[in-house]
């Protein structure tokens, strides 16, 4: 599939998961108010963060490996299932830990809550790798499919459970039968792929000595391959490290604010995170694209040049959105979340110019990624998430949530100067190419438009 096929399918895709976020978000904030919608979102920071540490980058690791050899999809398959199925015993002593020290950035969840969002770690984690598996194998239809199907389903399970009782724990536990339901089918769709892949590349003489051969390569999905194993953990623990740094940059101030503020406080500042980091759309299709591209592609240099251009485009579209949600922030978060949530509308205007300017780094990371310089985004995530740490503590005790907001656009920012930095340095593009809107990107822009008109 080309890449504008494949960005264009994603894009779509993102627009879908955007209404159904905010249907979840608004139907949240609607039925429990900012203090239940603020346990939930503790309940599902907690739960992002679990995943990313468990997960030891395997998401990542299957992309790369994947994208230089497709042949490596059964024993990958069989690597990540032993290594969430060795997750489980990580994650018992937590509960008990919490339950006797009661850990105050989880402050407002209780320990059935807890309990159900570790049950959910696993499933979560298992889904999360599954779906880039599909990524790797460059099925891009697929991929999107899973990721709607999987908001589709969690919106359904969330409205049915509210509608049962309207609790936080009706919340969670939809998250939880939701992250089982789409590992299940996750399986069902890789076991077709093994099957093709069986098919095409075993030349059998007999239908019998086919199926044998099948048989056994199923089998082994269930096995390790401990030097696959190596190589994922050596890449995708690199690739972590800079991922749990930067998701702090992204979520550590839900639980900072919920330990200096009223946890209803974590529930406003949520809608202000969620409105801005749609955004992203343009930028996190292009990012998702671009990663298995990259690590398949040989014309490096061919490659570099496309992606100065599609960041150039990304950065002008975000940043007009941008704008525009500035001047209709506060209307809008009032009519779809109601007046309790209204004051996430200026913690929103602090995050914006971090959020549009971020767009960048979304794609040029994951270029740096696909070429295996993974360690250059983890030194930038090391110094931006220093910023992240720093700033929070010192300003959302004297300024709440909006404080929250100005330390994650400062890191944003840093990141992205950092991650420009090295990319400039990698591919010795100028600075304007990457960033300054050309009267060439224009006229591509509308000969697609054209083009798809002509197709319809």
């Amino acid at each position: 599939m080309g890449f504008t096929k494949s960005v264009t399918i994603t894009f779509i895709s993102n627009l879908v998961l955007f209404f159904l976020s905010i249907m979840t978000t608004v139907l949240l904030s609607r039925l429990l108010g900012p203090a239940g919608k603020g346990v939930v979102d503790v309940a599902n920071n907690f739960l992002t963060f679990a995943v990313l540490f468990l997960g030891l980058g395997l998401a990542a690791s299957n992309v790369f490996f994947l994208g230089k050899n497709q042949n490596n999809l059964r024993p990958i398959i069989g690597n990540n299932i032993f290594l969430t199925v060795l997750s489980v015993f990580v994650l018992i002593p937590f509960y008990f830990l919490n339950a006797r020290f009661q850990f105050q950035f989880l402050r407002g969840v209780t320990n059935l809550q807890i309990l159900m969002v570790l049950i959910a770690v696993p499933f979560a984690n298992f889904k999360a790798s599954m779906v880039n598996v599909l990524l790797g194998l460059q099925d891009v239809v697929e991929y999107n499919r899973i990721n709607i199907i999987d908001k589709v389903l969690n919106l359904s399970l969330l409205l049915a459970f509210l509608l049962y009782i309207v609790s936080p724990s009706s919340a969670i536990l939809a998250t939880l039968l939701g992250a089982v339901l789409i590992s299940i089918w996750e399986i069902f769709i890789l076991l077709k792929h093994v099957e093709k892949q069986a098919v095409a590349t075993e030349a059998c003489s007999t239908d019998a000595v086919a199926q044998e051969k099948l048989g056994a390569g199923l089998s082994a999905l269930f096995s390790v391959d401990w030097p696959l194993m190596r190589q994922m953990l050596g890449y995708g623990l690199k690739a972590q490290i800079g991922n749990i740094i930067q998701r702090l940059n992204y979520r550590l101030d839900v639980f900072i604010v919920n330990y200096f503020l009223p946890i209803s406080q974590v529930g406003i500042y949520g809608i202000a995170v969620a409105l801005g980091e749609t955004l992203w759309g343009v930028s996190g299709s292009i990012a998702t694209v671009i990663f298995p591209i990259v690590s398949a592609s040989t014309d490096k240099k061919e490659m570099f040049t496309f992606t100065n251009q599609v960041t150039r485009v990304s950065f002008a579209l975000i940043t007009l959105f941008s704008l525009l949600l500035a001047v209709v922030s506060r209307p809008l978060i009032i009519l779809w979340f109601g007046s309790g949530f209204a004051s996430a509308s200026a913690a929103l205007l602090w995050l914006l110019p971090g959020i549009a300017i971020f767009s960048v780094s979304n794609i040029l990371a994951n270029y740096l990624a696909g070429v295996g310089l993974v360690h250059k985004n983890i030194y930038s995530s090391l110094v931006s998430g220093s910023v992240t740490v720093i700033l929070d503590l010192l300003l959302i005790p004297r300024i709440g949530i909006n404080g929250a907001s100005i330390a994650t656009s400062f890191s944003y920012i840093i990141f992205t100067l950092m991650t420009l930095f090295f990319y400039v340095q990698y591919t010795k593009s100028k600075l304007r190419d990457v960033l300054v809107l050309k009267a060439s990107d224009l006229t591509l822009i509308r000969q697609a438009i054209r083009q798809r008109r002509h197709r319809t």
